[in-house]
């Protein structure tokens, strides 16, 4: 996979709604059951998130990463309940429902370096591709910049998706947000459903 050569196409999100809807039904006896999400020592707990409009809870998307920031694993990319609605916040792993809505399709890492790496994923309902650009900070630590196609513009750093719940079984519009990266602007794309 290559970001230049390949050109992302605007997201499919019917079947993404459908999901979140699913979730939504599901959503508390799974949370519920759920043991807590670890996370390692070089991992990246958030790489971006989903958010719906009902309550503050949300699906996050995490990274596993060895000691040289390069991806662990072929799933080295994973969605995640975090719970921001109890105190304190809990992070639970996805039940079979929430995968189907939330679920990596694809993912592979495309390059590494000796102090990160490029790796491309593709969300099992959003027809976009997400690149992930891991490497060491400063200070050691592993950081990582999320790219996509956001409202036309190529590369953008992609920093959110949020859902607004029409009904128990319905949408009424997604709004991706991120910033323009050769600019700062803030950038926002709706879909209407």
């Amino acid at each position: 996979m290559n970001p230049s050569s390949r050109r992302s196409r605007r997201a499919r999100f019917p079947s993404l709604l459908l999901g979140v809807c699913s979730l939504l039904l599901a959503s508390s006896a799974t949370v519920a059951d759920a043991a807590e999400m670890m996370f390692g020592p070089h991992d990246i707990e958030t790489l971006f998130y989903i958010a719906k409009s009902d309550n503050r809870d949300r699906v996050d998307y995490g990274m596993r990463l060895d000691g040289m920031c390069r991806p662990v694993g072929e799933d080295a990319v994973f969605p995640y309940w975090r719970n921001l609605e109890h105190t304190p916040v809990t992070r639970h792993a996805l039940g079979f429902l929430a995968r189907m809505a939330y679920g990596v399709s694809y993912q592979e890492t495309a390059r590494t370096t000796s102090s990160g790496a490029d790796h491309g994923l593709r969300l099992k309902q959003v027809d976009r591709t997400i690149w992930v650009t891991t490497s060491r900070a400063a200070d050691g630590r592993c950081t990582a910049l999320v790219r996509s196609n956001i409202g036309g513009v190529e590369n953008a750093e992609l920093l959110s998706i949020y859902v607004k719940l029409g009904g128990p079984l319905s949408v009424d519009y997604v709004d991706v947000k991120g910033r323009d990266l050769a600019t700062g602007q803030a950038l926002f794309e709706r879909m209407k459903h």
